[in-house]
């Protein structure tokens, strides 16, 4: 009895561990595009010039886009993971 009872609360714990670690990701990894799901090339772009950005590009690179443009004189990057919508990166440069 002693023994499955163990079972039982490290499995808990196991899980309730992972689920914070999914949490703490996401905390990270702010939605660059809404609903936490794949996006497209073009979601990714409107986001970009939704948030001000010009002259924007965006090309697919295995799991992630990569998007650039410019805003205020200054070039910005942006990695965005495809199958959330999440930023994973992002660099803005001085002026051009």
């Amino acid at each position: 009895m002693d023994r499955q009872f163990l079972t039982v609360v490290i499995g808990a714990a196991l899980v309730a561990g992972a689920a914070v670690a999914v949490t703490v990701t996401q905390w990270r990894e702010p939605a660059f595009v809404a609903g936490d799901q794949p996006v497209t090339a073009e979601q990714v772009l409107k986001s970009l010039q939704t948030h001000g950005y010009s002259d924007v590009q965006v090309a697919r690179q295995g799991n992630f886009f990569q998007g650039t443009g410019s805003k205020n004189g200054k070039t910005a990057k942006v990695v965005v993971d495809a199958r959330t919508g999440r930023l994973v990166e992002k660099n803005e440069d001085a002026e051009q």
